[in-house]
């Protein structure tokens, strides 16, 4: 690990971030920043208040939260994501004040902090509350790109405009993976993109074990419609014709009823279970117990897809075999034959036949393991990534010196 510290004082700008010290939002923003805290002078965050939070500290950073409407209405962040929420008029409207009130806030707090870095993420529209911090206080800026932001972009002219506006005007220009960092280039006409991905935030715990003589079969994540649960629960019936296996789904979202529904349609009612939120001990519990992971990612109605992928991070970590659409930055992190199994978006029988194949080659699920355990201990080491993050920071100190940031590949 690098030794040599930067006196810059960084602000991490997002639009979503742990409400309390038992929130799960965002775990991989929690622990990059608690790897990089004591290597600069200062780093605190700038997030939006979430039904009236007001300013706290997690992890021993200070979380500064502004106000943007009343107690009730402020939920425009968090759970499910404002991308997904602003489909509807109701949270389009509230976009307005959420930005406007962000923006005098990012300013103050710039002012009041002396802030010399602004490490954005999700850069539309949050890049707009770096105008004046750049221009006027001569803030640097640092525009971490994870996917959504580009999905948006690609449904209206307007905002791929304003938005390639804005990453032309970062310092540094960064994305979750190379698919992600694709798309960058494509909205802004620049390459010199780094590649900054996290690692798994759910740490290896214990011995792997399968308590159950019917397989399990997991996933973890958000129930919205890139995810592509139907499509696994669709596959599902098919691979019953070859032996019995258990489904676990986590998490939340508002596709969950819908999924639910579907899932009693196909008669799968005592085969697939519907966990909810989880707590990292329960989600270690669930990894260290299932026989393998599947994440059936699709681009959805608006053009938006996986740009990485933590679980599958997490679920490699534990040595488990996985199952995958081949889209996004999921191919970052799986390869096919090699750290797991790769099929076509929305292919139900070819999902199924995957599955299937995993199951009835326990050398195949070894090596998928093996091999997919060194590719994130090799290229997902929170290390290396905190590392880089550090000297994309040391890039601005003076005292430092130019430095050339490190372009993490898988």
């Amino acid at each position: 690990m690098m030794n040599d510290n930067t006196k810059m004082r960084v602000a991490v700008v997002t639009s979503t971030y742990a409400r309390s010290e038992d929130d799960c939002q965002v775990p991989w923003m929690r622990e990059l920043l608690s790897r990089v805290e004591g290597r600069v002078e200062s780093i605190r965050v700038f997030a939006p208040s979430y039904k009236g939070l007001k300013n706290h500290t997690i992890d021993g950073i200070s979380v500064n939260r502004f106000r943007y409407a009343p107690k009730a209405l402020e939920s425009l962040t968090h759970d499910e994501g404002a991308p997904n929420k602003t489909r509807s008029l109701a949270y389009k409207i509230l976009a307005v004040p959420y930005i406007l009130c962000g923006m005098i806030a990012v300013i103050w707090w710039c002012v009041k902090y002396r802030i010399q870095v602004l490490h954005i993420h999700w850069p539309f529209p949050h890049g707009l509350w770096a105008i004046f911090p750049k221009y006027l206080l001569g803030v640097n800026i640092i525009a971490m790109n994870h996917g959504a932001e580009l999905a948006i972009a690609r449904r209206s002219s307007f905002v791929k405009f304003v938005l390639g506006w804005l990453l032309r005007s970062a310092d540094i220009r960064c994305a979750n993976s190379s698919h992600t960092a694709n798309e960058v280039s494509s909205v802004c006409g620049k390459k010199d993109t780094v590649i900054t991905p996290y690692g798994a935030t759910v740490a290896q715990k214990g011995k792997n074990f399968d308590t159950s003589e019917i397989p399990m079969l997991l996933f973890c994540g958000r129930l919205i419609q890139r995810k592509g649960i139907d499509v696994l629960l669709k596959s599902i019936p098919l691979v019953l014709k070859q032996q019995q296996v258990q489904v676990v789904i986590t998490g939340e979202g508002d596709c969950k009823e819908e999924w639910m529904k579907l899932s009693e349609d196909l008669g799968l009612k005592d085969v697939v279970k519907f966990a909810g939120f989880v707590s990292n001990q329960e989600l270690a519990d669930l990894y260290n117990q299932c026989s393998m992971y599947v994440h059936p990612a699709i681009f959805d109605d608006n053009g938006d897809t996986e740009g990485l992928g933590v679980v599958l991070i997490e679920a490699l970590s534990y040595k488990k075999p996985v199952v995958a659409s081949g889209v996004g930055g999921i191919l970052d992190v799986i390869k096919h034959e090699e750290t797991g199994l790769l099929v076509p978006e929305k292919d139900v029988e070819a999902l199924a036949i995957a599955i299937r194949r995993i199951l009835s080659d326990s050398d195949l699920a070894f090596h998928l393991g093996e091999k997919g355990y060194s590719h994130v201990k090799r290229f997902f080491d929170w290390d290396r990534i905190a590392n880089q993050t550090v000297e994309m920071y040391q890039s601005f100190d003076k005292e430092i010196g130019k430095k050339e940031v490190t372009t993490l590949s898988a």
